[in-house]
């Protein structure tokens, strides 16, 4: 696959820096494979408070301007015979799609429930099983909620668990916070792609500059988010090649989304609370395939403008 992605002027950082390929953890003393959800404790004192009736969810959205700077990324061949190692975790437990019939699910809030048949933990599920199953990779699919009992710390108490697995020797070749995203009236031209006869939920990847502040603070540490834009972008590809425009174009927003903890942190929308949970699971499958098929790894070049 190969395809020039218009990217931005701090592009020299990256070359400096020297990127080259996925950032890959050498030299594993054992072999470790998780078949089930894993939790990790974390402090659940007070309730969710319960909103029914919300009207819309929406998030603002910071997109850098571009410059004539192109590269180039040509997605290599896996040559170890290493299994990826996958972690799945979701900072907000409680997403869940628009139901079917009313009463479907018990709701914490509009759009939203502790139901975790119901909730962005049943397609992480999914995800982790097609990428066991189908693909030999090494999954933790992490379903501690860490909403409550304040969604506005839940990216705090999501951190502490990455923390956790990194204090104990865990480690990752991908970190992935998997989200629904908020359907914003006019800004989904197309809310669902056809797809092999079916209708499917959109994807999206989010990369954070991590260039705003927790209570009013600066983020001490910072993502390398050029290199995970570039990450996010080679996925976006993958998945188009394949399934039209199914992945809409990378995200990027001023917070840090935890994505300090590894080049390999990457946050994923998939689908929106206008979709259905059906509709969420059909893109799942094409969000697999593409992890799997950059498991190798990918080179850069740059092409600078031309003087004039």
């Amino acid at each position: 696959m190969r395809k020039p992605l218009a990217i931005f002027g701090f592009i020299t950082s990256i070359i400096l820096a020297g990127l080259v390929g996925f950032s890959i953890t050498a030299d594993w003393a054992s072999q470790w494979e998780s078949t089930a959800a894993v939790q990790l404790m974390v402090d659940l004192t007070r309730p969710m408070p319960i909103n029914t009736e919300k009207e819309k969810e929406s998030e603002p959205e910071e997109l850098p301007a571009t410059n004539d700077i192109q590269v180039e990324v040509v997605v290599s061949e896996k040559t170890d015979d290493r299994p990826l190692r996958v972690l799945i975790y979701h900072s907000h437990t409680y997403e869940a799609y628009e139901p079917d019939y009313p009463n479907q699910y018990k709701q914490t809030e509009r759009w939203r429930t502790a139901d975790p048949a119901y909730n962005i933990i049943r397609v992480g599920a999914e995800l982790a099983r097609i990428l066991r199953e189908e693909y030999g990779i090494e999954v933790t699919h992490d379903d501690t909620a860490f909403e409550p009992p304040d969604y506005q710390t839940a990216y705090q108490r999501s951190l502490e668990a990455l923390e956790n697995y990194t204090a104990r020797g865990d480690t990752f070749d991908l970190y992935i916070d998997l989200h629904r995203d908020a359907y914003v009236e006019g800004r989904f031209a197309e809310n669902t792609v056809w797809v092999d006869g079916a209708r499917v939920a959109r994807l999206m990847f989010l990369v954070g500059k991590g260039t705003s502040t927790l209570n009013g603070q600066a983020f001490l540490q910072k993502p390398i988010w050029e290199e995970n834009f570039l990450r996010a972008d080679v996925l976006t590809e993958a998945i188009n090649l394949h399934s039209g425009n199914l992945c809409r174009p990378v995200s990027i927003k001023a917070s840090r989304y935890n994505q300090h903890v590894s080049t390999g942190a990457l946050l994923v929308e998939v689908g929106n609370n206008k979709n259905s949970l059906d509709e969420a699971l059909r893109a799942v499958p094409h969000l697999a395939r593409a992890i799997y098929e950059t498991s190798g790894g990918y080179d850069i070049k740059i092409q600078y403008p031309v003087a004039e």
